[in-house]
């Protein structure tokens, strides 16, 4: 086949898009071949104007940026004044339409918060996606309030909305790669129903930890990912995609992006079982242990000897904030990472931890100075707890590292 008779591929336009899930999206969706088209703002009425695409997605800076070059607008789009799929006509013509308001409306209603009447809080609500968030609820009977940083509401006001029932997260804070942050304090709010976060990357941005905290649902942004880009397929080639298939996506997704972080007492076999489960799946393997080194030129035992445990630990939690943002690895951690508070957050971020339970006296010690120093009982009296506590799931050790590797790889395609 030469190149003229290639299908033409759908894909994503915007300027820079770096790491992005939308392709892997499209095609356990819709088989749908999907690229990333990165332009620069002189560039894009020409590639419009082109004939290398079948239908695009728009994302951030051209969603607004693209109108004047469109031929119509759904109604959708025009209510909302901006643009993040188009379609090809078959007479050539550009239709623009927007996707994000199915995608979060699925969003907010997996929440199961009843909306009518209730007094909702947009963080960010001025901007495109948050005013898209902000139309939404209205429509489903709610009383939004957008906050922004300068406007009719700012993040100054907010003890007078002290009653809202939804506090929704629209804008950029705790995205990668700058995460865990948060956009506000939610202990502030005594009457949250549910906390939104249209974030998607971390898996669990700050302020969905600590809803989960304080025991208030709450929802991250892949499943508003996955429902838009469902709703572009119907756009692009008329396939309707179900709830049940968009949420069997989102959960896979969810699956393959997600780390999956050891931890357990020194000596319990987290690196080897770690590499074990890489190989089963096909991931990159990160040995704490080995970060460490690679940041600071010393092993962890040579520099507990010459600077200090508290010195290594603090350390320690810099190497774990580098590497736990990142997804779909497999992250074997040092023994005492649960020694510090400030790590479960950077760990429960984008990562399911899994403690490897395994027998007191069949831990190696051979190079573990604390271990050498306070020994075996003691420190499992100090740690267990912790272990038990950070675990999502809890796993004995087997006959060999294969062996328990096999048991956790088969409970996480469960």
């Amino acid at each position: 086949m030469d190149s003229a008779q290639k299908p033409v591929p759908y894909g994503v336009l915007g300027r820079t898009l770096g790491h992005s899930y939308t392709p892997r999206i499209y095609r356990l969706l819709a088989d749908m071949d999907y690229i990333r088209f990165e332009r620069e703002p002189e560039d894009v009425e020409a590639f419009l104007r082109g004939d290398a695409w079948a239908g695009v997605n728009v994302t951030i800076p051209y969603k607004r940026a693209v109108v004047p070059f469109l031929d119509e607008l759904t109604e959708r789009a025009q209510r909302l004044g901006n643009v993040n799929t188009i379609v090809r006509l078959p007479d050539g013509r550009l239709r623009g339409g927007n996707t994000d308001y199915f995608g979060f409306k699925m969003l907010v209603e997996s929440t199961g918060v009843e909306l009518a009447g209730a007094r909702a809080l947009v963080l960010g609500g001025s901007g495109g996606a948050g005013s898209t968030c902000m139309t939404v609820l209205r429509d489903l009977g709610a009383e939004p309030v957008a906050v922004s940083r300068s406007g009719k509401v700012t993040y100054d006001d907010l003890d007078r909305y002290a009653d809202a029932a939804l506090i929704v997260n629209a804008t950029p804070v705790g995205m990668y790669p700058a995460c865990p942050a948060a956009p506000v304090d939610l202990e502030r709010f005594e009457h949250l129903s549910a906390v939104v976060d249209i974030v998607y990357n971390p898996a669990r941005t700050a302020i969905m930890m600590q809803a989960e905290q304080l025991g208030i649902p709450c929802a991250g942004g892949l499943l508003m990912l996955v429902a838009q880009a469902a709703e572009a397929v119907r756009a692009y080639t008329g396939e309707v995609i179900g709830p049940d298939r968009i949420r069997a996506v989102t959960d896979a997704l969810d699956r393959e992006e997600e780390n999956i972080a050891l931890i357990g007492m020194p000596g319990s076999g987290k690196t080897r079982v770690g590499q074990a489960i890489a190989r089963r799946l096909g991931r990159a393997h990160v040995d704490l242990d080995d970060a460490f080194r690679e940041r600071t030129g010393s092993t962890c035992a040579d520099f507990i000897l010459k600077r200090g445990e508290d010195a290594f630990r603090a350390e320690e939690t810099r190497v774990l904030e580098d590497v736990a943002k990142r997804s779909g690895l497999v992250i074997s951690c040092g023994g005492g990472v649960v020694t510090r508070d400030e790590n479960y957050p950077l760990l429960h971020q984008n990562s399911r931890i899994v403690m490897l339970d395994r027998p007191l006296d069949e831990l190696s010690k051979k190079g573990r100075p604390i271990t050498a120093r306070d020994g075996v009982e003691r420190l499992a009296a100090e740690r267990m707890d912790r272990y038990r506590a950070w675990a999502d799931k809890i796993v004995a050790s087997r006959e060999s590292a294969d062996a328990t590797a096999s048991v956790i790889v088969a409970g996480w395609n469960a």
